[in-house]
């Protein structure tokens, strides 16, 4: 089975040539990739134990539910534009007027949800008395969501220019940490933690658009009502998707926080984010780095695209399972390590979410990669709406007796559904992501 890394091209004499350039251009962008995830996730992990142990478990589950709601508007103004906005510009990328259309469309179309955002919070947090009494780490929290407005993440990516985005992220998110143990050191100083995150984020926006700008040759023009509503609906399936799946990725910290104490929020918020970044440190990087590469495959040739996929789905998930294995048989050293001796709240967390790093691999591969590129957004949509349902219902009914066991039982009950779902439906269309070879894939266009 070949690999991303092992694939060569084959000379006109038979001899093996070098790797091609699409498949060197997909490993350069998977290390840029790797190196911003490592980053995202490296500084939390850095900072995470200290906090912890400086914050004690409330203040540390307050910052972390102020984090959760913001992730709310995160996706709103994001909307579905990582992934269309991606996929547009990967198509049309030697267009540069069509590259700038996009870009301005999609810049001018996340401003404005940005500002929709900033409203709602606002009537959600001054009308409910548990989030008012804090209301200035809520909107710390929330200035984050200005800097991801600013980054065009999705435009390097389109254009799988990314050899700039490492050095812009490791730069920031330096400075966040360092800014952590200088400035924090006691429970009165939680505020500091979202301000500081936060200013991180914009820190990078603002530097990514100016080089962007500088860059590439996109220019900001006022797009026409047409063209925006064309991006608007484009982006609007994989919208409900990932909002869907905030809310059974996210939601559970929050309705802990609405139902119980803020100090399982810390204990259940704790153990999440150790085991998502052990699994989503390798897992998105790679996906957002084949994605626009299976995107152009699967419009030139299904077959090929469903090929590509395979090929990396084997080492995915062989990596997948043994981070999943290694966290449930070490889950009470890796919290005594990462939380001290306030880390037995998190221990039985980490333990049940062990599995979520090879079951997401398989969602991801199963949705993401082979779903919405082989014309299946609206089952991909109806799949994870569903889940998300599944998830409030169960976090509702599991939090109250169990904390934030109840939390993480929700959380691996939504995910195995999601995964086994998305195999049935790929399954009824033909199309088998570990038998890519079938002749008929070509032939066999999916029902949307």
């Amino acid at each position: 089975m070949t690999t991303l890394t092992d694939r060569t091209d084959t000379n006109p004499g038979g001899t093996p040539g070098p790797p091609s350039s699409d498949h060197r251009r997909v490993l350069g962008n998977f290390v840029a990739l790797t190196v911003v995830q490592f980053a995202n996730y490296l500084a939390p992990l850095i900072t995470l134990p200290y906090l912890f142990r400086v914050l004690g478990p409330s203040c540390y589950g307050l910052t972390e539910l102020a984090r959760a709601i913001s992730i709310y508007f995160l996706i709103l103004t994001d909307y579905g534009f990582s992934f269309s906005a991606t996929k547009e510009i990967s198509v049309h990328r030697d267009d540069p007027q069509r590259v700038s259309e996009v870009f301005s469309c999609v810049l001018l179309l996340k401003f404005l949800l940005v500002l929709l955002g900033w409203l709602i919070l606002a009537l959600v947090v001054f009308l409910t008395p548990r989030l008012r009494a804090d209301w200035p780490v809520y909107f710390l929290s929330f200035s984050s969501v200005f800097g991801m407005w600013l980054f065009p993440l999705w435009l390097f990516q389109g254009l799988e220019r990314m050899k700039y985005v490492p050095v812009l992220n490791v730069t920031a998110k330096t400075l966040v940490v360092i800014g952590v143990f200088v400035f924090i050191h006691d429970p009165a100083d939680y505020l500091l933690a979202p301000l500081l995150q936060s200013a991180g984020t914009i820190l990078i926006g603002v530097a990514g658009l100016v080089l962007a700008l500088c860059t590439f040759p996109v220019r900001f023009r006022m797009p026409s009502w047409t063209l925006l509503r064309h991006e608007f609906l484009n982006g609007w399936h994989l919208f409900l998707s990932r909002a869907a799946v905030t809310l059974y990725t996210t939601s559970n910290a929050v309705i802990l926080g609405l139902c119980t104490d803020t100090t399982f929020v810390g204990y259940y918020a704790a153990g999440d984010k150790i085991v998502r970044a052990a699994g989503e440190g390798l897992l998105a990087p790679l996906s957002q780095a084949i994605f626009p590469h299976v995107s152009r495959l699967a419009s030139q040739s299904r077959q090929g695209a469903l090929r590509f996929t395979a090929r990396v789905a084997v080492p995915l998930i062989t990596a997948t399972a043994l981070i999943s294995a290694s966290l449930l048989l070490a889950a009470p050293h890796v919290a005594r390590i990462a939380l001290g001796r306030q880390s037995e709240g998190s221990v039985p967390v980490i333990r049940i979410l062990a599995l979520l790093p090879l079951i997401v691999s398989l969602s991801n591969l199963f949705g993401v990669q082979v779903m919405v590129n082989f014309g299946l957004k609206r089952a991909f949509a109806r799949i994870l709406i569903t889940a998300g349902v599944l998830n409030i219902g169960l976090a509702v009914a599991l939090v109250v007796p169990l904390k934030h066991i109840g939390a993480a039982l929700a959380s691996l009950t939504t995910e195995i559904f999601v995964v086994t779902t998305m195999l049935l439906v790929l399954h009824r269309h033909g199309l088998h992501v570990f038998r890519a070879g079938r002749k008929d894939v070509d032939k066999q266009e999916p029902a949307t």
